[in-house]
């Protein structure tokens, strides 16, 4: 089994599973959101490639428009 994070809140996976995925899993519109990974943003072009990890740490921030 796979644990990740994401904002804090523990979340098993039980195979490796790509960033998209995860998202999709969540019930969010891939569009809507940033994914900061480990510290690090992630670029959206990424998101398919990149398989989560063993105690990854996600952070999920929605886009606002306005200003």
């Amino acid at each position: 089994m796979i644990l990740i994070h994401i904002n804090n809140v523990p979340q098993p996976l039980t195979e490796p599973t790509s960033l998209a995925a995860v998202i999709l899993a969540q019930d969010i519109a891939l569009d809507s959101v940033a994914i900061v990974l480990n510290a690090e943003v992630v670029p959206r072009n990424r998101w398919q490639s990149i398989l989560c990890q063993h105690e990854d740490k996600l952070e999920l921030f929605s886009a606002v428009a306005g200003g």
